[in-house]
């Protein structure tokens, strides 16, 4: 039975999870990430820090901060999104620095899986992108990648691994 404590935490965590579920779907339907979302993945993380050693809390701050420093000169490269940027900091806070390298695999390898799809025929059922007319046929690998669903899926292997540490 869960203790209040671990009532509230369960619930921050089920906040977390649902904002990151959300962010996939309005990514693979809009090829955009509202602030919104990345808010309240920050704001679940901060929420949970009252529930934490400092050392969670600190260690998340920091790796949030490095990858959003990452982030804006990828950005800036025009390699990333803003909004992919925003989700993948928000969701590095939950991550800290002993979960970056584990998160940084899941993540990858599921945008892996997600370039596999968007190459196969499943692709053409997805959405196409605003930026691109309708009348263009789509080269191959050049269409965009709603990137925020691997980082949704790194998230939530994330979140899984918080779940399981207060069970």
């Amino acid at each position: 039975m869960l203790s209040l404590t671990g009532f509230a935490m369960t619930g921050i965590l089920a906040l977390a999870t649902g904002a990151l579920a959300w962010g996939a779907v309005v990514d693979v339907r809009r090829y955009i990430i509202p602030n919104v979302i990345s808010a309240t993945v920050a704001g679940s993380f901060l929420l949970m820090a009252a529930f934490m050693p400092p050392t969670f809390v600190i260690g998340g701050l920091l790796t949030g901060l490095a990858v959003l420093a990452v982030g804006v000169f990828i950005f800036a490269r025009g390699w990333m999104g803003g909004g992919d940027v925003k989700l993948l900091a928000a969701t590095c806070l939950w991550a800290g620095p002993s979960m970056l390298a584990p998160f940084a695999l899941v993540t990858s390898m599921a945008a892996g899986a997600l370039a596999l799809v968007i190459l196969s025929p499943v692709g053409k059922l997805l959405p196409i992108h605003p930026s691109v007319s309708i009348s263009d046929a789509r080269p191959m690998g050049r269409q965009p990648m709603p990137f925020g669903v691997a980082i949704a899926v790194g998230g939530l292997w994330v979140i899984l691994q918080h779940f399981t540490a207060i069970r």
